[in-house]
């Protein structure tokens, strides 16, 4: 292969450190005890998440379009300069209107970045000719991220019980560190289309929501990602209500983060097993049947299971369902539609997160896992219902 088939391989480990950045690592452990230590209720907590993924929300078609006209790589950088400024007002956050400042901000500025990684980095291999090894790479790199995460996620949680805002110090570290490296990326080349953006969002509607069997995926593996994400945010409350020390909440992080990294490095050998069909049945009906058995047991060993096979299986859902989107549309419309996705996702786990927190605030936390896992099964049996053919088109 020559120089010029190969001139974007060196986009793969600057995504890779872009990626350990969109999210947070050295305070992925505590970010939530650090919210109810500045004395913030469950719901206020809820609240704040909800504004993240709110913004989020709100920022994945603009920013989708923005990518795909401007150029993926600057809508990265934008969109970390945003996050970075976010993260800034959160680290030093003094009440709720603070955090929810902050973390809004954050969510918008990781929207700029969602899609944008993905669609930067398959077609860099596109135009390198290796774009059928977008599923196996893209696995690889969640999984080196997550491993990056879980000795990030120790990390912080030791320097937590140091002092509750080093974390968030080293978060900024990291963040700036990643913009300078991400500014080296190489945009890849690419036919540009220049349409009018309501038709481009038009377009991109009519894909997500009127396409035989795609708009079945597309929808619905948002539904039912939004189910994870929904039940994430309450591990910490769980961990706190089984007295578990808040030393050891970073190497909980830690070791969830391997357990999704190992998800993410077998998506490809799993997607030879399943369709993604299958694998939405599977994800859906053992996230609704876990969620209800972590209701009935305090003993942490199997609490402990029951999270690693959530992980496991969160681990597989990004490689899976950006892979299918991205062998689906055309290099115009790349990043709008995994923006549609995403978007798709985040409204549904903001009003999740109103109506879980509302829940756990009222009654208890088991009673938020409870409804959670009502909502999963409710989404495994639409899902099943819309079934016509077993394999994907």
């Amino acid at each position: 292969m020559n120089k010029k088939e190969t001139k974007y391989r060196s986009n793969k480990w600057k995504i890779a450190l872009s990626m350990i950045t969109s999210d947070s690592s050295f305070i992925i452990g505590i970010f939530v005890v650090y919210m109810l230590l500045i004395g913030l209720s469950l719901a206020e907590v809820s609240i704040v998440i909800s504004g993240y993924l709110i913004f989020s929300s709100i920022g994945q078609i603009p920013s989708g379009i923005f990518a795909d006209r401007h150029g993926y790589k600057n809508a990265m950088i934008i969109g970390s300069l945003i996050f970075l400024g976010g993260l800034i007002l959160f680290t030093f956050a003094k009440d709720f209107y603070w955090f929810l400042g902050g973390y809004s901000l954050m969510g918008f500025g990781s929207a700029m970045k969602q899609g944008a990684d993905h669609a930067l980095l398959y077609e860099g291999m596109k135009n390198d000719k290796e774009e059928k090894n977008f599923k196996k790479t893209v696995g690889r790199l969640d999984f080196y991220t997550n491993i990056f995460w879980a000795i990030a996620a120790v990390s912080g949680g030791i320097l937590y019980v140091v002092n509750e805002r080093l974390p968030f110090y080293a978060e900024i570290v990291l963040v700036a560190i990643g913009i300078i490296i991400l500014i080296t990326a190489k945009e890849p080349e690419k036919e540009k289309k220049h349409f009018p953006i309501p038709a481009q969002v038009k377009a991109s509607m009519k894909k997500a929501f009127k396409t035989p069997n795609f708009s079945k995926i597309f929808l619905f593996s948002a539904l039912i990602g939004s189910i994870a994400l929904t039940t994430f945010q309450y591990l910490q409350p769980l961990y706190k209500s089984l007295e578990i020390n808040e030393a050891y909440f970073g190497l909980l992080a830690a070791a969830a983060m391997v357990v999704r990294g190992i998800g993410s490095w077998s998506a490809e050998k799993v997607g030879k097993m399943f369709s993604i069909d299958k694998y939405m049945v599977l994800h859906a009906s053992i996230f609704g049947l876990f969620l209800i058995l972590i209701q009935r047991t305090s003993m942490l060993v199997f609490v402990f299971a029951i999270i690693g096979v959530f992980y496991f299986l969160r681990g597989l859902y990004g490689p899976t369902v950006s892979t299918y989107i991205n062998d689906k549309v055309d290099s115009s419309n790349r990043a709008t539609m995994l923006s549609v996705n995403s978007q798709f996702l985040m409204l549904i786990s903001s009003g999740s997160l109103f109506f879980t927190g509302y829940i756990a605030n009222k009654y208890d936390l088991p009673t938020a896992f409870f409804a959670i896992s009502i909502a999963s099964m409710t989404f495994l049996i639409l899902y099943v219902l819309s079934l016509r053919t077993v394999e994907a088109d």
